[in-house]
């Protein structure tokens, strides 16, 4: 690959990462509502309970109109005991409608048959564990209508304390009108693939958002890759030569 088309791949990944990180700067605000509800119990001497959480619903929904269909859902996830009432909670709403909003309720009790332990999900463990943004997925989440999605989050810290994440789901879909147009001012065939080998967006029919890439993320040369420079992901773009896909299929 030429010098030029290496720094055609590089350009091309610089997009992508900031596209990344809009998408996290948009959720700062939330972050920043729900650090307050923290701050405000402290001031009274003691924990935020489920009700002061819920004060953070107007801006939330404000963000989800903000957003329009781009946000399937968004909100803030606590971490264990971080709320005085409630060892696991979240305050999650998500689009019903074109207009219409529910909470998305799951089962937090660990007894339930269908407990759903979040802490264990990398959307959450990463900001926790990490101390900054992750992008997990593709996947396909069932409380989304079985759509392909991305979920964002970054940390919740208030008092120097992982109080939680905040976050939002975007379908793959959407977010690949992000990634797709860098990919298409390339000039030559290439694919947007995540550290797992999955292909996240493509200019080239020779491989379908979603498949798997391993042989190509294994064994595509240095010169023909530029790594997404965003701390939230670990993305590679990698210029496709021929032959390149026979690995995977």
């Amino acid at each position: 690959m030429t010098s030029s088309a290496a720094d055609g791949l590089a350009r091309c990944a610089t997009r992508i990462g900031r596209a990344v990180d809009s998408v996290l700067a948009s959720l700062a605000g939330l972050e920043a509502r729900a650090a307050v509800c923290w701050t405000a119990a402290g001031e009274r001497g003691r924990r935020p309970t489920t009700a002061d959480l819920a004060l953070v619903r107007p801006d939330l929904q404000q963000l989800l109109r903000e957003q329009g269909s781009r946000f399937l859902g968004a909100g803030v996830v606590a971490a264990p005991d971080a709320l005085d009432d409630a060892p696991l909670h979240l305050e999650w709403w998500q689009r019903a409608g074109q207009d219409t909003l529910h909470r998305l309720r799951l089962a937090l009790d660990p007894a339930d048959d269908n407990f759903y332990d979040y802490t264990v999900m990398p959307w959450f463990a990463v900001p926790r564990d990490v101390g900054h943004g992750t992008v997990s997925g593709p996947y396909v989440d069932l409380t989304c209508a079985n759509r392909y999605v991305l979920t964002f989050t970054r940390p919740l810290v208030t008092g120097g304390r992982f109080a939680g994440v905040v976050g939002a789901d975007i379908t793959l879909a959407a977010f690949e009108q992000l990634l797709v147009p860098p990919l298409k001012q390339l000039g030559a065939d290439a694919v947007l693939v995540t550290g797992e080998g999955r292909i996240l967006a493509t200019n080239t029919p020779a491989r379908t958002v979603g498949a798997l890439a391993h042989d190509l993320l294994a064994s595509s040369p240095a010169a023909d890759r530029a790594a997404v420079p965003a701390t939230a992901v670990d993305w590679t773009v990698i210029g496709v030569r021929p032959g390149a896909f026979a690995g995977d299929r």
